[in-house]
């Protein structure tokens, strides 16, 4: 009696186990597939490859605040909101020229950049003349929706007039906001990248965070689908240019 109840003990408790012990290899392969989607998904974000206009973090600009149709992030947005209203008070008028930009409307830019550079002739010179100005793809800062250009992208116009008023406005007041000019006079202040572009602001408490995650998860291998998308390492946009940022706005 008594080996036979050992017996049925054991083969229950037996089974017990067995049962747990699946159950906890299907809970950790079921985490690690969520896991992996997690980060393939936060890595397109990064990369621009996704659309955002079906992506309930971002929202549709209002045309009073845009020159065009555009998206920004949530948060970005109501903030631009924040320092329009303030900029407005005093005279100054902060209309968005762009917003968010993903991968293939970067593309599409870069794409006839390379057509109008092609008489340079090695693609070398290409990119670099590209990047003065505009992204590799999968590297631009407009891919996060924390970026926006501003009334003029050209920067004479900042020089003079109502350009001068409202960049001096910027400077004294949008950081209140979040906003900082990524892109400085890199003769002064000796960052690598692109040229000064006095109408790029980012919004830093957002776009700090990506920039932190980009370091951490992008590596060359992710950069491609573009012209010249072969030779992306060997100019090095990720630390030349996705970090070659005013050091002011680093938070």
């Amino acid at each position: 009696m008594f080996p036979i109840l050992i017996l049925n003990l054991l083969i229950i408790f037996s089974c017990e186990n067995f049962e747990k012990k699946n159950t906890t290899k299907i809970t950790e392969v079921s985490l690690n597939k969520d896991q992996k989607q997690i980060d393939t998904d936060e890595i397109n974000h990064l990369l621009g490859k996704f659309d955002y206009k079906k992506d309930s973090s971002f929202i549709f600009v209002e045309s009073k605040y845009a020159s065009k149709a555009l998206y920004l992030r949530k948060e970005t947005y109501t903030k631009f909101i924040e320092m329009y209203e303030a900029a407005k008070k005093e005279g100054v008028s902060l209309t968005i020229l762009s917003g968010t930009r993903n991968f293939y409307e970067q593309k599409d830019i870069w794409n006839r950049k390379w057509a109008e550079f092609s008489r340079l002739g090695d693609s070398i010179s290409i990119i670099k003349e590209i990047l003065l100005y505009n992204s590799m793809p999968c590297t631009s800062r407009h891919h996060w929706g924390t970026d926006i250009d501003l009334i003029k992208v050209y920067n004479s116009y900042f020089d003079a007039g109502s350009g001068l008023k409202a960049y001096k406005w910027l400077n004294e007041n949008a950081s209140k906001y979040g906003f900082c000019q990524v892109y400085d006079d890199k003769k002064i202040t000796k960052r690598t990248g692109y040229e000064l572009e006095k109408w790029h602001w980012s919004y830093m408490p957002l776009s700090s965070k990506y920039l932190k995650r980009y370091n951490e998860l992008i590596n060359y291998s992710m950069i491609n689908g573009f012209k010249g998308s072969d030779l992306a390492k060997k100019i090095d946009p990720i630390k030349l240019y996705v970090n070659g940022i005013n050091k002011t706005c680093q938070l």
